[in-house]
């Protein structure tokens, strides 16, 4: 039997794009008389019209062209789809109403087969109109972030012309085990009888249009005005399969014959290729797969006063969406509330990198049947993707009706994708910035690190980096809100532009430790005038990248190292081990050297050690190494290196430590004793180690000291409170009291006395979605006495604790007028250090959390241990010479 001919008969079907320069006008809800003034591009949006016009003094818009259709066929067919409109379309043809669509983001197609008349000039009207004027049951869904929502033909506008029956739909579902496609197809008769047609498929590399199959037949049964379904296998030739490395394409070239003449024919794109979740991990045809990369929030960056065209300039989106990804090491990219400008789909595709669509509901909108309507269009609109690799419904939310009803319907109909928050959870945790260094509770729209970590689900982490810029450099609203919890008041603009790549660094080296599958900093590109800000500098269309791009492309480089090391205070002539995670993210095996050691502040190696190392595919390494610090005190870097063979260095890690010496004791201290109220050990043996006259309060008369020091939790005892009548005369008398973290232990809200009138109230706070413990203090004045031998940068890190805790998630108040001397927190409105002048003598509260970091511990030295931190035993020493008198400076 002669084997059916190649399907090659594009006379079948006719696609003619409508895109261009449209007229536009503002309007009503219905088509204006006159007055067509303005152009419009499409796609595009209102706002690009020229001459430009004030579109939100009006609720509607009207788009107007007029085109000849292509020379018909016999029994022609016509059909105008628009793929994407935003909000709400109605369209007329030739001045007949033929439909209208809520669909914001999927494509909507209506039938202009007895309106189009062939050979002549047409009059298309489309209206469309603000996001207010759609109705109730919309899934548009919502943006609190977003500044407008700009309406407009922002999709393809095409009229398809076929014959009958017609081709309406394809989907391709790959099988890369059996080196097939599966490929089905929705045949539709528009006729008044029922047709037995035939259908003929075979698969065509896309480029070199090489056959790749043997073709396919088979004969279909279509009813009257109706449709059928129709799926052939097939088996593909010397298989190459689809991946970020080779983004290799196919396509189905099907076409409908009826008597023997092609009625329609059509070509779908695809590649064979599988994404699945298998063991808890990410796999890319059957291998596992790490994913790297950012978020792309095309519609925030729809309201950007900049954007222009640029979102349908495919020169731009090519080089923002795939050449400065590639070069930074991303494969990955969440588009974040909303659906793309379809065409950019076409790009990740061809050039090979992943996306997780996310539809527009931050808290959804509209009614079940509406959202299950588009959310079938969604998928059938971007189903043959191979570049669409998770489907993703839900953002920072949870619905019932979506999650549990909606989305397992939606895995029948396309079974080839897992569904976030369904499959999977993804997590947002804007750690070290709105919330503490490191979390072990649920904080915001995440959970504990120690849950992700040990997740029986892929972990995937697409949001995170809260600190967010403009393209100036200048840190937008979300930012100052926690800048100078981090930086302090008034930082110079070079350090608010470096913290940038210290966080993304530190972060992602963190997550990666996690060995988190999926990592996306958040955000790549938005709004320039938005919260969020984005990764570029300048003018949007030179896509000038910022430094934190270079900082995530040493941080995510697949042949990576980290360095974990937390703590930041060492003492000279210090020996640490510290553990070097050595990644390899690529699916061959990797082989090089890795060099440590310190670096000095010059870029001089200081020490250096080298040793080889071979890693398996997507695979982790530890290795404990063994760091001297310097014999003398200074800011330096452990660093460490990794290349391959004898090859440049390809990645690095580094973290600053800063070195000191033994802590100077003012000589006062010596013969001078002061009462200590304790019974946490470790400020007690850490004073007498000192040489300072520490003496227990029980062995000592309070009238030979100036100084009683109240340890941590204490204030709340028998042992305090018994003492308050004595301890008010104390103070009255011109001397000190030092309470050492007073809201130790505290879980419900306290009223502490201090002295007779004097109290402090303790509340620890909920924090659930921002603040937290805190790991940096700032001083109000450098040249106070208790900063003595003390520089800013020494009170960032301390030593052991969850992130270097050194101030609990507590809130501290006197009942009196107190002297603040640190500050830490949200727009530093912790205090930290705070003095009390209490008649001629004075209370200072210090939260600084010294204990377990005065003197070496006996238990396990694991990562978060409490460790000796020279910082905490000079700020110790310069607390009690301060409190009893002394101004003396170090040397």
């Amino acid at each position: 039997m002669k084997p059916p001919p190649h399907p090659s008969s594009p006379s079948a079907r006719l696609s003619q794009s409508l895109n261009g320069t449209w007229e536009i006008a503002p309007g009503e809800a219905h088509p204006p008389a006159a007055g067509w003034e303005q152009r419009v591009p499409v796609p595009a949006l209102v706002d690009a019209a020229s001459p430009p016009y004030r579109w939100q003094d009006h609720l509607y818009h009207w788009y107007r062209r007029t085109f000849i259709p292509s020379s018909p066929f016999a029994s022609e067919l016509a059909f105008l789809r628009i793929e994407q409109a935003m909000y709400g379309t109605s369209v007329y043809v030739n001045g007949t109403r033929i439909g209208g669509d809520c669909a914001c983001y999927t494509s909507q197609e209506y039938d202009v087969s007895s309106h189009v008349i062939f050979g002549k000039e047409n009059e298309l009207l489309v209206r469309v109109g603000l996001k207010e004027t759609l109705p109730p049951e919309s899934a548009v869904g919502k943006d609190q972030e977003r500044n407008e929502f700009v309406p407009g033909i922002w999709g393809d506008v095409v009229l398809v012309m076929s014959g009958n029956p017609r081709i309406r739909l394809v989907q391709t579902i790959p099988n890369v085990r059996k080196a097939l496609v599966e490929a089905r197809f929705w045949i539709t008769n528009s006729g008044p009888r029922d047709l037995t047609a035939e259908l003929r498929a075979l698969v065509s590399e896309k480029v070199s249009r090489t056959k790749a199959s043997d073709p396919a037949t088979t004969r279909v049964s279509v009813p009257a005005a109706g449709e059928c379904t129709v799926t052939l296998d097939l088996p593909i030739h010397a298989p190459s399969l689809w991946s970020p490395e080779n983004p290799f394409l196919y396509t189905v070239d099907a076409e409908c014959l009826l008597d023997g003449k092609a009625t329609d024919a059509v070509s779908t794109s695809f590649g064979l290729r599988e994404f699945a979740i298998r063991d808890g991990d990410f796999l890319l045809n059957g291998k596992k797969i790490v994913l790297r990369g950012g978020n792309i929030a095309l519609h925030r960056f729809f309201s950007d006063p900049d954007r222009g065209s640029l979102p349908w300039d495919m020169a731009w989106v090519k080089k923002l969406l795939i050449d400065i990804p590639r070069e930074h090491n991303f494969n990955f990219f969440r588009n974040h509330l909303g659906q793309l400008y379809n065409r950019w789909y076409d790009v990740a595709d061809e050039h090979g990198m992943l996306l997780q669509n996310e539809w527009q509901f931050w808290t959804t909108s509209g009614t079940r049947e509406q959202i299950e309507k588009e959310f079938t269009r969604w998928l059938e609109d971007n189903w043959n993707h191979p570049s669409i690799i998770i489907w993703d419904p839900l953002n920072e939310s949870t619905d019932e009706v979506v999650q549990h009803q909606i989305v397992p319907r939606m895995k029948t109909i396309d079974p080839t994708r897992p569904w976030e928050s369904v499959d999977f959870v993804e997590q947002h945790p804007y750690i070290y910035s709105l919330g503490p260094v490191l979390i072990d509770r649920r904080f915001g729209f995440t959970e504990a690190l120690e849950r992700i970590e040990r997740c029986a689900t892929p972990s995937m982490i697409n949001e995170f980096l809260w600190w967010w810029l403009d393209r100036k450099g200048n840190p937008t609203a979300l930012t100052r809100e926690v800048m100078t919890r981090w930086l302090g008041n008034d930082p110079p603009p070079s350090d608010i532009i470096a913290h940038q790549s210290f966080l993304a660094s530190e972060l992602v080296e963190l997550f990666r430790r996690m060995r988190v599958d999926a990592i996306q900093p958040f955000v790549y590109l938005s709004n320039n005038d938005g919260p969020t800000g984005d990764w570029f500098l300048g003018d949007i269309r030179e896509l000038r990248p910022k430094p934190v791009l270079q900082a995530l492309k040493n941080a995510l480089a697949p042949f990576g190292i980290s360095c974990e090391l937390w703590d930041r205070h060492c003492t000279a002539q210090e020996q640490r081990t510290v553990r070097m995670f050595l990644f390899n993210d690529t699916q061959e095996p990797q082989s090089g050297t890795i060099r440590w050691g310190v670096v000095d502040p010059d870029g001089v190696w200081l020490s250096a050690r080298e040793e080889a190392v071979e890693i398996n595919p997507c695979d982790t390494v530890i290795l404990p190494v063994p760091v001297m610090l310097p014999d003398r005190s200074g800011a330096f870097t452990i660093r460490a290196e990794i290349r391959r063979g004898n090859g440049p260095c390809v990645a690095y890690s580094e973290k600053r430590v800063f070195v000191l010496e033994e802590p100077h004791v003012a000589p006062h201290l010596r013969n001078r004793p002061c009462a200590i109220l304790a019974d946490q050990p470790g400020i007690h043996e850490f004073l007498l180690s000192a040489g300072v006259d520490a003496v227990p309060v029980r062995d000592v008369d309070l009238g030979r000291c100036t100084t009683l020091v109240v340890g941590e939790g204490m204030i709340a005892g028998g042992r305090y409170q018994a003492r308050i009548g004595a301890i008010t005369k104390f103070l009255q008398q011109g001397n000190s009291v030092i309470l050492i973290e007073p809201e130790f232990d505290v879980t419900e809200p306290e009223t502490l006395n201090v002295a007779l009138g004097v109290e402090l109230s303790v509340v620890r706070r909920e924090d659930a979605d921002r603040g937290g413990y805190d790991s940096y203090i700032f001083a109000e004045d450098l040249s106070h006495p208790l900063w003595n031998g003390l520089l800013p940068e020494h009170l960032k890190m301390f030593n052991g604790g969850y992130g270097g805790e050194v101030v609990s998630q507590h809130t501290v108040t006197p009942n009196v007028a107190q002297h603040v001397l640190a500050r830490c927190g949200l727009q530093l409105a912790v205090v930290a250090v705070a003095e009390l002048p209490v008649g001629p003598g004075k209370v200072i509260i210090s939260r600084l959390q010294v204990r377990g970091r005065l003197m070496p511990g006996t238990g396990p030295d694991e990562l978060f241990a409490r460790r000796v931190d020279p910082v905490l035993r000079q700020y110790m020493l310069n607390l009690l010479a301060y409190a009893s008198g002394s101004q003396e400076q170090p040397k």
